[in-house]
């Protein structure tokens, strides 16, 4: 079974990227494009998953930081990647651990990011 991956973008452009690009990859992508989409998926899924991609800024509602933790409350072995077009405050990062990337996205960087995460043991 391919690894899972949680993709948390509310831009519904970089989001079909993001979902394509990674299904290329062989992995099994789950997106969705709100806080309350992911929690939902996660309060039914959470073990499926190897890693959350997260936008940090969701817009409406809650972070991606928010939607971390959540996510690491379900399933303390997920790893986390970041991706934001805005500038983060080096501690509040730290403290959410995790990996980061800025947009606009490098994306067969961030396609190494994933598959290492994906890769990685718990």
């Amino acid at each position: 079974m391919a690894p899972g991956v949680l993709v948390v973008e509310d831009d519904p452009y970089v989001r079909v990227v993001l979902d394509e690009l990674l299904q290329d990859q062989g992995l099994d992508v789950w997106s969705v494009a709100d806080d309350l989409s992911a929690y939902q998926v996660l309060g039914q899924e959470a073990d499926r998953f190897s890693v959350l991609l997260t936008d940090i800024n969701l817009g409406a509602g809650t972070t991606g930081f928010d939607v971390a933790r959540r996510a690491r409350s379900l399933n303390a072995g997920i790893k986390v990647i970041f991706i934001t077009g805005y500038p983060v405050e080096p501690g509040k990062f730290a403290a959410e651990g995790g990996m980061l990337m800025h947009k606009p996205l490098n994306l067969p960087a961030l396609c190494d990011m994933v598959n290492a995460a994906a890769k990685a043991p718990n």
